[in-house]
This record gives C-alpha cells, structure tokens and sequence, in this order.
C-alpha cells in the first residue's frame, strides 16, 4: 500500500516499476538501522523556484549576491564569467571529462575572488536571513524524521559550506547531530576574512563520497549501512554515493527542476525516480514515513 502511494504520487516518473518496487520493498524491509540518506543541497533540499516561481539562490550564489553588494563594480565581470563557464556545463557537445578543467577555473575564480576581496565570516552568517534561499515544502519535516529515526543525512554539496551550515542554523535553531555536511568550506584568518578554501575542490563533475575522509567521525555510520536513499537535481548527483563500500540497495530520486521536455528522458536513464514540478520533500519523506512505521 505504501509503495503504490509513493508510485502514485502525481510528481513522480519511473521507467522501470518493476526495479523500483524491488528497490522500495527492500529499503523498507532493511529498516531505519539499514538507511543511510544522501542528499545534495542546492535546488535539492531547497527550492529551485519559491511559491511565485521566481528562482531561488544556490549557497555559491549567495556568496556571489554578498561580493556584489560590497562590490557592485564587479557585476559585470561576475556576469560573465558565470555565463561562460555555465553554457560549457551544460554543452551536450562536450564530454563530462572535457568539461572539468572548466568546472575547476570556474570554482577557483570564485573562491579566489571571496578571499582577494575580503569576505567576512560575519557577513555570511547575516545573509542567509535575507537573501532567496527557501527549504522544500516538508523538509523541515523529513530532517526532524530522520533525526527521530536515527537515520544519518550526508549532505553533498558543490557548494559552500559555511553558507549551508549557517542556512541551516538559521532555519533549524541547530544542526542536528544526524546531519553531516560535505562541501567547499572557507576559512578565515584572525580578522574574519575568507583566507582559503578546503581541498579537494568539489565541483559539479566530482561529487563523489570517495572524496569523504575516512577519518571522518561519522564514516563508519555511513559505511555500514547497507541502503541508500540518494537525492538530487543534477545527472552529477548520480554517483554521491561511489566510495561508501554499501552492499545492498540504491534508490536514487531525482528532481527535475526545468526542461522536463528534453531531459526527462535522460533523467529516467540515471534515476530510479523523477520528480517534475515538485517544490516539495513529499515523495522522500513518504518512504521514510513507512520506512519507520514498519519498525
């Protein structure tokens, strides 16, 4: 009953039914102890566009919004450089290993541009309370779930990290110990200033958890959950999971957030499941709904 409510869903999108109900059916029977959720941040666990359909900010162009308005001179050269670097992202033309050396300029540029021109750590945390970055509808709610569940929640960025931390503080009060971010996180000299950025670079093209230090206090967590639920936005979010050594089952959700008309297709060939206009947790937080219900 359960799994059809899910299928049913009006946003979601499957090629295979047969494969996803396998898939949903052992998620649930491995239980919550079994489940480990990854998820990437922007345009993922928040909105690609809020209720009047204007577009919401990513955590990098939150950072971009706070250079501007201490530098507005530099619009223009920002402009461009982002519109360049974008349009070679998504060439159908050019191959994800061509494209790379590309990601990793765009992202240097960026990062070196926080640090000549004096971001202040302060700043970042005063921003997200007024810049355009909104939670989908019911993740709040799905976060609280997966906290009470004990369930752990990787969350794989491109991105900031300071920005997703400091959104979440804002949002949630705390960040609950079950959450773990991974993500480009600025540091900041003894003035406050942005003075690097962590390595390695994580760009759109590499965001894998083979990037993850072994090390990590909340490795071992991860690894040892044989399930996965992976969410994301972008066919970059595919493989989140390579470098976790999980043996049982992968159910990857993808949310289509524009031109469901020509990727709709190549979604349905990397993604179990594709959600199209969906501004919503609804479909995740139903798997994880019946997920705790069975324990």
């Amino acid at each position: 009953m359960a799994v059809e409510k899910i299928l049913n869903h009006p946003s979601v999108r499957v090629r295979n039914r047969d494969a996803v109900i396998a898939k949903l059916n052992a998620i649930l029977e491995g239980g919550n102890e079994q489940l480990a959720v990854i998820s990437d941040f922007d345009f993922t666990l928040t909105r690609s566009v809020d209720e009047k359909g204007e577009r919401c900010l990513g955590s990098h162009a939150v950072v971009n919004h706070l250079l501007l308005s201490l530098h507005p001179e530099l619009e223009e050269e920002v402009t461009a450089v982002n519109a360049k670097y974008l349009a070679i992202e998504y060439d159908p033309h050019l191959t994800k290993e061509e494209k790379v050396p590309y990601m990793v300029e765009w992202w240097t540029k960026a990062h070196e541009n926080y640090i000549t021109f004096g971001i202040h750590r302060d700043d970042i945390e005063n921003i997200v309370r007024d810049v355009h970055i909104r939670l989908r509808d019911g993740a709040n709610d799905m976060m609280k779930h997966l906290e009470t569940a004990s369930i752990p929640l990787l969350l794989f960025s491109a991105g900031v990290g300071n920005v997703i931390e400091a959104f979440l503080r804002h949002e949630l009060g705390s960040i609950p110990k079950n959450i773990h971010i991974i993500s480009n996180t600025l540091s900041f000299d003894e003035k406050g200033l942005v003075n690097a950025c962590s390595e390695p670079l994580i760009h759109v093209f590499c965001k894998d958890s083979s990037v993850i230090p072994h090390d990590a206090p909340f490795f071992d967590d991860i690894a040892n959950r044989g399930n996965v639920l992976l969410l994301g936005d972008s066919l970059g979010d595919l493989h989140m999971d390579v470098g976790v050594d999980h043996s049982g089952t992968v159910l990857r959700i993808g949310y289509l957030n524009g031109n469901a008309d020509k990727l709709l297709d190549l979604y349905l060939d990397g993604f179990d499941i594709v959600l199209i206009e969906d501004q919503t947790m609804d479909v995740p937080d139903l798997i994880l709904q019946a997920l705790v219900k069975r324990c």
